[in-house]
């Protein structure tokens, strides 16, 4: 019996990472800047609202391919994760056991949960959320949670 389920794939320091490196582009424009002394007031503020746009736009993106969609299969006491590989950033597909869950958490932001899942052979650590914040998303990302979470207890 194998069950696939949407999911986005994630890693903490990935994502702060997505955020914080685009604004560290702030320094080099200021020094740019100073070479627009000349220029009207009003086109200095164009020039600075489209690079704070740009770098908002930039963040997300990056966000976006950093914490990437997935397949989270489950076979038995298999679990494994399909990616979309024409993401550049997408992590290679892995596979592991139910055994190998060393730890295995629920989180929230907000209304929204996620799930920490610590593995061993190899050691990992990642989350899992819900694809989007459809019901149906939400449905079938708890169904898989739950699966899960009976699997790790030993319930079935």
């Amino acid at each position: 019996m194998i069950k696939e389920f949407p999911v986005r794939y994630g890693r903490n320091y990935k994502v702060v990472l997505a955020i914080i490196l685009p604004c560290l582009l702030i320094v080099p424009f200021i020094f740019l800047m100073q070479k627009f002394k000349s220029k009207e007031e009003w086109e200095v503020w164009v020039v600075i609202y489209t690079f704070l746009g740009a770098i908002i736009g930039l963040s997300v993106w990056l966000v976006l391919r950093i914490y990437p969609k997935t397949i989270f299969c489950i076979r038995y006491n298999e679990i494994s994760l399909v990616f979309d590989h024409t993401n550049l950033f997408s992590p290679k597909d892995f596979t592991f056991n139910v055994e190998d869950i060393t730890a295995f958490t629920e989180g929230t932001i907000g209304t929204d949960s996620y799930y920490i899942f610590e593995t061993q052979n190899p050691s990992r650590k990642f989350q899992v959320s819900a694809i989007s914040y459809k019901i149906e998303d939400m449905l079938d990302f708890n169904e898989a949670m739950v699966e899960i979470s009976d699997l790790v207890n030993g319930e079935e």
